[in-house]
């Protein structure tokens, strides 16, 4: 169902007045990119100044881990809204809005002030909400032929933003005499642009059809969502709490400030090529129990080592944990896509993952950092690293399954 005539209706219609099915494509996808690269950035540059944000504003780990919790509990609570909101406005016109959100989040976090930080924060995350659960949606309705290869193109952009983010947070931070708002705020100025891009997307105004009471109750009574919901959740707190934790627990060891950021620098940068790749080697595997246990054998690798010999071979574990956290968030979005019926069920079904699946990586960041509050060090903190990975292992048996979820 679209709000229009099929001339405005997107890429996949015969007519675009004045546009070529190509370019249409082009510009869908192009669009989809420019939302990718805002998805993680502006989270993920909070992690390597949380060591100098803590000092200067007198936080404790659980003050500081909040920051980094509230978008995820954000996604959460407001993923299983997203859906109306497509309805009610038009995904393109939604979208838009949510890019404007991110660049005043974003811009309140750069406030300095712990208060209003923490309502850019909450701005920033649903925002963020909404565009995790819209964007598999319009993939599954404007690529439906090559769902795989356009989630792996924007999840490799989205890590893109993340590694760009943990990168440059450090020099803009002394670039700016040690002031790390303006590593805030470079995030917002972005999102203003790519506010102003996707302007001309407005022509299109889809709107996703408004799924039956009974199809909206079965999607809920159906086992496989939950085991993806499981997964995705597993895979977020991973995910989530890397990003916040990994360059404090290198320091906490010994290691300097400036290696901690190249280190989560690493974590983010192989999950570039892992992201990519990780669909495309999905899709390959007739067994899909055995494309998971494949996909997961880094996280295999990288969870004892990172526990048991944390400065031994950093880099390893770094590398090995990005190429983990890469693949996963990778496949649950292109289960998200593919396993739904049709358009419509796909974005119910990634309202329900994702809100059932963030609320449950909200737990991450915060109970590592009240873990290290209260007993002194990280060990028994990392030891749940152990149980996540083995519950996101066997979820992911379940969630990779080939039947259709939602389907009437």
């Amino acid at each position: 169902m679209t709000e229009k005539t099929a001339p405005n209706a997107g890429p996949n219609t015969d007519a675009g007045r004045g546009f070529n099915r190509l370019g249409a494509h082009i510009g869908f996808l192009i669009a989809i990119l420019l939302l990718a690269a805002n998805m993680r950035g502006s989270i993920v540059g909070l992690g390597p100044l949380a060591e100098i944000i803590g000092t200067d504003l007198s936080l404790s780990g659980t003050e500081l881990g909040l920051l980094t919790t509230l978008p995820v509990l954000s996604f959460g609570v407001l993923s299983i809204f997203a859906p109306r909101l497509g309805q009610r406005f038009g995904i393109e016109a939604t979208l838009l809005a949510m890019l404007l959100f991110i660049a005043v989040g974003q811009g309140l976090r750069a406030s300095g002030a712990y208060d209003i930080m923490v309502i850019g924060t909450i701005i920033l995350g649903a925002a963020i909400a909404v565009m995790n659960v819209l964007t598999p949606s319009l993939v599954r309705r404007s690529f439906p032929t090559h769902v795989a290869l356009v989630t792996a193109l924007y999840t490799f952009t989205m890590s893109t933003g993340a590694t760009v983010a943990a990168f440059i947070s450090i020099p803009i931070r002394n670039a700016a005499d040690g002031d790390w708002r303006w590593s805030l705020g470079v995030w917002a100025v972005f999102a203003a642009i790519a506010f102003v891009c996707w302007l001309p997307m407005l022509r299109y105004r889809h709107k996703t059809a408004a799924p039956s009471p009974i199809a909206q109750i079965s999607l809920w009574k159906n086992v496989e969502a939950w085991w993806l919901a499981l997964f995705f959740g597993c895979q977020s707190l991973m995910f989530y709490t890397g990003t916040a934790w990994v360059a404090k627990v290198f320091i906490d060891h010994g290691i300097s400030e400036a290696e901690a950021a190249t280190l989560l620098t690493v974590f983010n940068v192989f999950g570039i090529p892992a992201a990519f790749a990780a669909p495309l080697i999905y899709s390959k595997f007739r067994n899909k129990k055995l494309a998971m246990l494949v996909l997961h054998i880094p996280l295999i690798i990288a969870v004892p080592g990172f526990v048991f010999a944390t400065t031994e071979l950093p880099y390893l574990w770094a590398l090995c944990l990005g190429l983990g956290q890469g693949s996963m968030i990778s496949i649950a979005l292109t289960l998200v896509g593919m396993r739904g019926a049709d358009p419509q069920t796909s974005a119910r079904l990634s309202g329900m993952a994702q809100s059932v699946g963030y609320l449950f990586a909200a737990i991450g960041p915060v109970l590592f950092g009240a873990l290290h509050d209260l007993l002194g060090d990280w060990q028994v903190a990392l030891y749940f690293l152990f149980v996540v990975v083995a519950i996101q292992l066997v979820a992911s048996m379940r969630a990779g399954s080939s039947e259709k979820i939602g389907g009437n």
